[in-house]
């Protein structure tokens, strides 16, 4: 599963080091290691820049550019075997499987779903998924998987940031690597009364050993964050956590946020 757009990821090559001059008779010391990155996109141009001063116009080109850039990027990255195995878990996310574990199924939206392995998993447990992101290769990946293993899914290729959630339309909202910092109020009206929020991402402290891409931080959290900005949304936070540990998206252990909210019945 992957992040929505522009998203920091860990590539799957080996970290260089180097050592720092050393004065005579010291021992010399290695260099912080470098930040890991996503894995170089076959054809993927060079980053849009927007120049100081920018017309509205301007501004307007620079997200498309973003945008088409960061679908080119997604779609390569989760539909390539090799990129794929290397970079992503392929289990369904652990924090989802628990918080799912006994309850009946019902209508799940996964949000910047990438190629569906969390939206695969409902499905075989009886929920009807919803699967949304902007890389319509990845999500024809996830359809193809899912006619395999015989269970219906529903795709739809959009931007989150402009999806409509529907109202009291979800039993189960997915967002594992996919934002949610600006998502509390949609997933809160979006939710059914008694549906759930599941949420995965990482802490602000694993910027450190991450390369964020165009410095864009939607799927990094600072302390309590999460539980602040869905407690005032007026869900009931059920699980938080921040733990170290291996992530979803990149395998790597780092500190990690895991929101667990419930939209209170009336």
């Amino acid at each position: 599963m992957k992040t929505t757009p522009f998203l920091a990821a860990a590539s799957a090559c080996a970290l260089a080091f180097c050592l720092l001059a050393a004065r005579p008779a010291q021992a010399q010391q290695p260099a912080p290691a470098e930040k890991r990155g996503l894995p170089p996109v076959p054809g993927l141009g060079p980053d849009p820049v927007l120049r100081p001063g920018a017309t509205p116009a301007e501004k307007v080109a620079y997200q498309q550019a973003l945008t088409a850039q960061a679908r080119q990027r997604w779609n390569y990255l989760l539909t390539d075997s090799t990129t794929r195995t290397r970079l992503f878990n392929n289990a369904p996310n652990g924090l989802l499987v628990e918080t799912v574990r006994g309850l009946p199924p019902g209508a799940a939206l996964d949000a910047d779903m990438g190629e569906g392995r969390n939206a695969l998993y409902l499905a075989q447990l009886g929920w009807r998924v919803t699967g949304v992101d902007i890389a319509e290769k990845a999500l024809a990946f996830a359809q193809a998987r899912a006619q395999q293993l015989s269970v219906p899914l529903t795709t739809e290729v959009h931007d989150m940031a402009t999806y409509d959630w529907g109202q009291n339309k979800w039993d189960l909202i997915v967002l594992s690597y996919a934002g949610g910092r600006d998502y509390a109020a949609r997933v809160q009206r979006a939710l059914k009364p008694g549906g759930l929020v599941v949420l995965e991402a990482f802490h602000m402290d694993a910027a450190q050993q991450l390369h964020v891409v165009n410095g864009d931080y939607r799927v990094f959290f600072n302390h309590d964050e999460l539980k602040k900005l869905y407690g005032d949304a007026g869900l009931t936070i059920v699980r938080y956590k921040e733990p170290v540990a291996p992530a979803d998206f990149t395998k790597q252990t780092l500190r990690l946020v895991r929101l667990v909210a419930q939209k209170p019945r009336p």
